[in-house]
């Protein structure tokens, strides 16, 4: 499976936009395990965020 992204994030923070070097788009090839274990996390902390909100 084929990702694409305007930007990548570097290990020191600073965000690289793909306009930046040229490109429209940074893509990359990840497995369908790893985009379902993507989703899941993704998933999980948009839960967690809500409980967090019903408690204030």
């Amino acid at each position: 499976m084929l990702i694409c992204t305007p930007y990548i994030t570097l290990r020191n923070g600073k965000r690289l936009f793909a306009h930046e070097k040229g490109l429209d788009a940074f893509c990359f090839e990840v497995t369908p395990e790893q985009q379902q274990k993507y989703l899941e996390k993704k998933a999980k902390k948009k839960s967690n965020k809500e409980k967090k909100d019903e408690e204030k």
